[in-house]
């Protein structure tokens, strides 16, 4: 009997931590394409990077919403902060838990001044 408990909880953590591994990846994949449209089109108005993040958001089915999005210049640097909470079932049908997370990135244009 306690054999089959500890299978039952070592399952239940194995669960847990994969499902818990899958939301951080999929935050981290839609931060790295954010990064990606940032890099090939540094002299994008705040406009048009709010809309492509907010597509990014919808292709990577992240609930974010456009007044989360903040964007800096700093010298050459262009800075991307945005928050979002999203609930993240850890263990199926037993517990789930809403997680905020706030991905960042930042590029550096090289030539040229960023369009207003």
């Amino acid at each position: 009997m306690k054999t089959i408990i500890k299978i039952i909880v070592t399952l239940l953590v194995l669960t847990a931590c994969f499902n818990a591994g899958r939301a951080s990846f999929a935050n981290y994949q839609f931060e790295d394409a954010v990064h990606e449209g940032l890099l090939f089109d540094a002299r994008a108005t705040d406009k048009e990077v709010v809309d492509m993040i907010t597509k990014l958001a919808a292709d990577y089915e992240i609930p974010l919403d456009p007044a989360n999005i903040e964007i800096k210049q700093v010298g050459q640097d262009i800075r991307v902060e945005m928050s979002y909470t999203k609930n993240v079932v850890l263990v199926p049908g037993v517990f789930a838990r809403d997680w905020t997370f706030t991905p960042s990135t930042s590029t550096r244009m090289l030539v040229g001044n960023r369009r207003q």
